[in-house]
């Protein structure tokens, strides 16, 4: 059975349904405002704290602590990942404690890091770069460990020296997983900067939230809560992008075409 094309609308279906019955149920009084505010009550308060200043100092606040964290992880991450990757030692030393490590929620760090940094900003980013490490580091070595035997000998035969491996045969038969590891990194990233927030912080989105909470502002809490959602869109968004540019920096033209140039031939042309 053939499947028409979709609409690159369709994806907007659910979402307007929830507006419009939130609008529906606003204007004809079906919920309660202290509640749960209308959603033209979450726009002026969105507006107001957009105009104040203060809306905009929490997203950047947010964004600053997560780009931080999420560079400082992949900066030791990917290491660590083509070590573990191509070197059965260093899996046997490290394996262990990554997987340890990553069975821990960031959440649960959140205390014992108030207790041993104190409430600032090295907490949250140690939150954060604790989130994103691992996945960063397991995808990397998993991409590294993909690599064919017949591509390593080959690098044998050539005697290539350690650069001239990692940039022709290791980068280029691993850097799809390293990617996958950097997208998902930078979500988790996300979602526990919001936690670590809430819990130790005097600004950004996850303050806003309970900021809100203490003075019963539930339009601010949903203010904040709706800026997570599309800020974290966003942030999807913007790294897609990135990927498809850097990927496309590898290809090579044949004819009309763009397709991969395979390892082994790349490891020919040293």
């Amino acid at each position: 059975m053939r499947r028409g094309k979709l609409s690159p609308y369709c994806g907007l279906i659910i979402p307007g349904m929830l507006v419009g019955l939130w609008l529906w149920a606003g204007y004809t009084g079906r919920i309660k405002s202290g509640l749960f505010p209308t959603l033209p009550q979450v726009g002026e308060a969105a507006l107001i704290m957009g105009r104040s200043g203060e809306l905009w100092n929490h997203i950047t606040s947010s964004l600053t602590r997560v780009v931080c964290g999420w560079f400082a992880a992949v900066l030791v991450g990917v290491p660590l990942g083509l070590m573990m990757g191509c070197s059965r030692r260093a899996e046997a030393v490290l394996g262990p404690a990554v997987h340890f490590l990553r069975q821990i929620p960031p959440v649960a760090w959140i205390p014992l890091f108030l207790v041993w940094l104190g409430i600032g900003e090295l907490t949250k980013f140690a939150v954060i770069f604790y989130a994103a490490v691992g996945p960063v580091i397991l995808n990397t070595s998993l991409g590294a460990q993909s690599i064919s035997q017949e591509f390593w000998e080959v690098a044998r035969v050539f005697c290539l020296g350690p650069w001239t491996v990692l940039k022709r045969l290791i980068w280029p038969g691993s850097r799809k997983a390293v990617y996958t590891g950097l997208r998902v990194a930078l979500g988790l990233s996300w979602r526990a900067l919001v936690a670590a927030e809430m819990l130790a912080g005097s600004s950004g989105l996850g303050y806003l939230v309970m900021s809100g909470r203490v003075l019963v502002r539930v339009d601010e809490m949903l203010v904040g809560v709706l800026c997570i959602g599309f800020i974290g869109l966003w942030i999807e968004w913007v790294f897609g992008i990135v990927e498809s540019r850097l990927s496309m920096s590898h290809e090579v033209v044949t004819g009309h075409q763009h397709t991969p140039a395979p390892i082994g031939e790349r490891l020919q042309e040293v």
